[in-house]
C-alpha cells in the first residue's frame, strides 16, 4: 500500500523518471530469467497512469491478457520476486490473486476481461459500491469472440466500467483482419465505438504519461454517462532496441542478451516436434496447393513461422480467434480442401464447441495438430494440456493419435494428407525430441500401437509423453526381479484392441502412464476394457489427480503430481506388485 500511496505524491517529472527506472529494471531482470518482455515494455506508462489516477484499494484492474502486468506487479510491491520468474515456486508470468490482493483476474488466456468486467461493474452499480472496473485488453485479445459479446452487453446501460484497449498492432505476431483495420486510426475506431453507444477517448501515444493521465481522469469523471472505451496506441517492446526487428517484438523470450538478441527463442532447446511439422507441411504444400494450414495467432508453436511467409495463400493466421480457426477449417473442408488446423493444446479448449458441432458432427476430414500436450512449463496452470484426452475422448467421429517420435509425427501427417476421411487430432508433447529415439523406435505399423518390448510379469502401457518414465521404470523393476514389457499407445481413439486384449488377459498386471488427469483419461480406457471383458488382471493407473496443477518443469511437476518413478514405485508397493 505504501508504494501505491507514494506514487500519487509524485510529480509528472518524477513519474517519468519512474517509467525509465521500471523499463531499465524489466530489461535487465527479464534478460536473466526469460519472460514476456515485449508486452510489458509497452504497458509501463499506461500502468503508471492507471495507478496514479485510480485507487487500487477499491478500483480493480483486469489484465487481458495477463502477461501485460509486470509494471503492476512492481507497483504493488513485488519487484523482489522478479528474480524468481520462470523458476520453481517463483513469481507467476501472469496476474495471480494468489500473489497479491491487487490482482483480480487470474488471467492467462485472452478475451475474458470485458465480459468479466461487465459482471463486476454491473453488481457494483446496483450494490452502490464506489468502485471502477478497468478491463485492459491487449496483445490481440480484442478480436476474441467473447470480447465482442462483452462489448454488446457493456453498451446496454452506463456501467462503472472502462475498457482500455492497449493497441500495439500485435497479438503474438502482427494483428490481422477487420478489427485491425478499425483500430488503425482514431477516426475509424471512434466511429465504430460511438455507433455502438460508447464514449470513446483516444490516446495517441500511450507512452506519454501526461496524455494518459488526462484521458484516465476524464474517463473517471464521465462514468455516469456511458461505459467508456479508451483506445491507446503503444509500441510492443518499447525501449528495447532488439525488439524493433524481432518478428514478435520479443513477445516471450528465454533469457537473452539485450544488445544482440542471442538466445531469444520462445520454444525449448533441441530438435523440436514443431520443426517436424514445418518440414512435413512444407513438402506437402509444395506439391499440393489444395492443402491449407490454419493457426490462431500462434505460428511459432506449430512450426508455421516461415511457412506463412513462403505460402501466404495456404498458411493462414486468423488472429487470436480459436473459434474462427475451427469454423474456417470446417468451411474449407466442406469445399474439399485438405486442412491442418494447428493449435496449442491448451488454447484449443476455446474452440471446443466448433470442433464438436462444426467439425465432428459433420464428420469433416479436418486434421487438428495440437502442440504442448501434457505439462507446459512455467506458464500459468491454465496452460497445461492435461485434460485433452479426457474431454476429447467423448467426441463422436474424432480419432485421437498421440505422436511421440519424429517418425510417427511425420508419418501420420503424410497419411492424413493422402487419406483423411473424418476428423482427427494429433497430439504431441511440449519438449525436445528424445536424442535416443532411434533406439526405441520399432517397425510396427503406424496403424497399430508400438510394442517396444515384451515382458513376462506385466506390462507398462504408456502415452508417448511418459515414455521416458516407462523406460526408467522398466529398469527399476528389473532390479526387483520383475520383467515388464512396454507398449507405446499411439491410438487413443479408436483404441486398437486386437493385440492388446490378449496381452491384458495373459499378464499379471498392467501399469498405465499418462500426463493427463485420471478422470476419463487413458488409464480409464484400459479400466473400461478390463471391466467390459470380465478380465481379472490387476490395473495400476498412474495419472494426475483431477485438479489444477502448479507451474514448473516436467521433473518437478511429475514429482508433485506423483507420476514420477519414485511415486510409482511407492504405489506398486501399496498394490503388492513389488515388496
Amino acid at each position: 500500500m505504501d508504494n501505491l500511496t507514494n506514487l500519487k505524491n509524485l510529480t509528472l517529472e518524477e513519474l517519468k523518471e519512474k517509467a525509465i527506472e521500471i523499463r531499465h529494471f524489466l530489461i535487465q531482470s527479464i534478460s536473466k530469467t526469460g519472460g514476456h518482455i515485449g508486452p510489458n515494455l509497452g504497458m509501463i506508462e499506461l500502468t503508471l497512469a492507471l495507478h496514479y489516477v485510480f485507487d487500487m484499494n477499491c478500483d480493480k484492474l483486469l489484465f487481458d491478457v495477463g502477461h501485460q502486468g509486470y509494471t503492476h506487479k512492481i507497483l504493488t510491491g513485488r519487484q523482489e520476486l522478479f528474480k524468481t520468474l520462470n523458476s520453481i515456486n517463483g513469481m507467476s508470468r501472469f496476474i495471480s490473486p494468489r500473489e497479491s490482493q491487487y490482482d483480480v483476474l487470474d488471467a492467462s488466456h485472452g478475451g475474458t476481461a470485458i465480459s468479466i468486467g461487465t459482471g463486476l461493474a454491473f453488481s457494483n452499480k446496483y450494490d452502490k459500491k464506489n468502485s471502477t472496473i478497468i478491463s485492459i485488453v491487449g496483445d490481440g485479445a480484442f478480436v476474441e469472440g467473447m470480447s465482442f459479446e462483452g462489448l454488446n452487453f457493456a453498451a446496454q446501460e452506463p456501467l462503472p466500467l472502462i475498457i482500455l484497449i492497449n493497441d500495439n498492432g500485435m497479438s503474438i505476431p502482427k494483428n490481422v483482419g477487420a478489427v485491425n483495420n478499425i483500430l488503425a486510426s482514431k477516426e475509424s475506431a471512434e466511429k465504430f465505438f460511438t455507433s455502438m453507444g460508447f464514449t470513446y477517448l483516444f490516446i495517441s501515444d500511450g507512452h506519454n504519461l501526461e496524455e494518459n493521465i488526462t484521458a484516465f481522469a476524464t474517463a473517471k469523471k464521465s462514468l455516469q454517462e456511458k461505459t467508456i472505451i479508451i483506445h491507446a496506441k503503444t509500441i510492443k517492446g518499447k525501449g528495447l532496441e532488439i525488439a524493433k526487428n524481432h518478428p514478435y517484438k520479443l513477445h516471450f523470450s528465454m533469457p537473452f542478451n539485450p544488445t544482440n538478441a542471442q538466445s531469444t527463442s520462445p520454444v525449448p532447446a533441441g530438435k523440436s516436434y514443431t520443426a517436424i511439422i514445418a518440414k512435413t507441411l512444407q513438402n506437402i504444400i509444395n506439391n499440393d496447393k489444395n492443402v491449407y494450414a490454419i493457426t490462431p495467432s500462434t505460428p511459432y508453436a506449430s512450426g508455421l513461422d516461415t511457412l506463412i511467409q513462403e505460402f501466404p495463400h495456404n498458411v493462414i493466421d486468423v488472429g487470436m480467434a480459436e473459434q474462427q480457426a475451427a469454423g474456417m477449417a470446417a468451411g474449407l473442408a466442406m469445399n474439399q480442401k485438405k486442412v491442418f488446423l494447428c493449435y496449442q493444446a491448451t488454447f484449443m479448449q476455446r474452440a471446443m464447441d466448433q470442433i464438436f458441432h462444426d467439425i465432428c458432427f459433420m464428420n469433416l476430414p479436418v486434421t487438428i495438430i495440437a502442440s504442448r500436450s501434457g505439462f507446459a512449463g512455467f506458464d500459468s496452470p491454465t496452460h497445461h494440456a492435461i485434460y485433452d484426452i479426457s474431454y476429447l475422448r467423448g467426441l463422436p467421429n474424432l480419432d485421437i493419435f498421440y505422436a511421440g517420435t519424429s517418425k510417427d509425427l511425420e508419418a501420420i501427417i503424410q497419411k492424413r494428407h493422402t487419406s483423411a476421411s473424418s476428423p482427427m487430432i494429433i497430439l504431441h508433447p511440449y519438449e525436445a525430441i528424445r536424442t535416443d529415439e532411434e533406439v526405441h523406435i520399432t517397425n510396427d505399423s503406424l496403424d497399430d500401437n508400438e510394442f517396444i518390448c515384451k515382458g513376462k510379469d506385466g506390462y507398462i502401457f504408456t502415452v508417448a509423453n511418459r515414455l521416458d518414465t516407462a523406460i526408467k521404470l522398466k529398469k527399476e523393476l528389473q532390479t526387483r526381479s520383475k520383467d515388464v514389457g512396454i507398449v507405446n499407445v499411439r491410438w487413443i481413439k479408436p483404441f486398437k484392441t486386437t493385440k492388446l486384449l490378449p496381452l491384458i488377459s495373459d499378464t499379471n498386471f498392467i501399469i498405465t502412464l499418462e500426463e493427463n488427469v485420471k478422470s476419463a483419461g487413458f488409464g480409464s480406457i484400459i479400466s473400461e476394457l478390463i471391466t467390459d471383458h470380465d478380465i481379472d488382471t490387476k490395473l495400476i493407473r498412474i495419472a494426475i489427480e483431477n485438479e489444477y496443477t502448479s507451474t514448473g518443469d516436467k521433473e518437478y511437476l511429475s514429482s508433485i503430481e506423483k507420476i514420477d518413478n519414485e511415486a510409482i514405485l511407492n504405489t506398486l508397493r501399496k498394490r503388492n506388485i513389488i515388496s
